[in-house]
Parts: structure tokens; C-alpha cells; sequence
């Protein structure tokens, strides 16, 4: 299995988390980014309107507080 990478796409994001014990689908990353994350979901960055990027490390600490094993 390939390394994560630095940057994932939505998709990428949701199996990421779901390899670190956090069950989350795509749409559901998707309803949490609506309105600016309203405080729910990972921290992302918007590239143009609807193409949203998500930083590993930012995952890993959001997973962590989340209270998921992030190994």
C-alpha cells in the first residue's frame, strides 16, 4: 500500500480516516464543509468552487481530538 499523500481530495480524505478508525463517508466531509465547517468536520482548503483539499497532518490531529487511534 502506497503512503498517504500530503494533499487528498474528498474521497481520498474519507478512506484516509476511515484507515485511522474514523467512519466517515465522502458526503458526509462534504455536508460537514458546508457553511464553513460550522465546527464539525477537518479543516480543508477550497481550490476554486467545489474542488476542496484536505492536509494529512490535519486529519491526523482532527482524528486525534476526535478520539480515534492515529498511529
Amino acid at each position: 500500500m502506497a503512503p498517504p499523500k500530503d494533499w487528498m481530495s474528498r474521497r481520498e480524505a474519507a478512506a484516509y480516516l476511515n484507515s485511522l478508525g474514523c467512519p466517515l463517508s465522502a458526503s458526509t466531509l462534504e455536508k460537514y464543509a458546508s457553511n464553513n465547517n460550522a465546527g464539525k468536520g477537518p479543516p480543508f482548503v477550497r481550490y476554486r468552487w467545489k474542488m476542496v483539499r484536505y492536509k494529512r497532518i490535519e486529519l491526523d490531529a482532527w482524528a486525534a481530538k476526535e478520539g480515534t487511534r492515529v498511529e
